[in-house]
């Protein structure tokens, strides 16, 4: 990278950019580990392994409560691993 071409490509010169070092390495590696398909995969299997209490515990409930509620804890399951995600460091 030394070696580049000190004028600017799309705007950008390479001074602009920032050094390269262990603690960035790690957060570009856990961006792609925890990339959204990883994400969604993870949501998935918690919300088939929650489907069974889910419905036990709202068996008295009528079907169109059981039906707004459902995408609620779906989306809570959503924020719950993202929240996981973003407290995993590299170390």
């Amino acid at each position: 990278m030394k070696s580049s071409a000190p004028e600017p490509h799309l705007g950008l010169l390479f001074s602009e950019y920032p050094d390269v070092n262990g603690t960035i390495v790690n957060e570009m590696a856990l961006r792609l580990v925890t990339s959204n398909e990883i994400k969604q995969q993870l949501v998935n299997q918690i919300d088939q392994r929650i489907e069974p209490s889910f419905a036990s515990r709202t068996t008295d409930w009528n079907s169109s409560s059981r039906d707004a509620a459902r995408p609620v804890v779906r989306v809570f399951i959503e924020q719950l691993v993202n929240d996981a995600f973003h407290r995993v460091e590299i170390k």
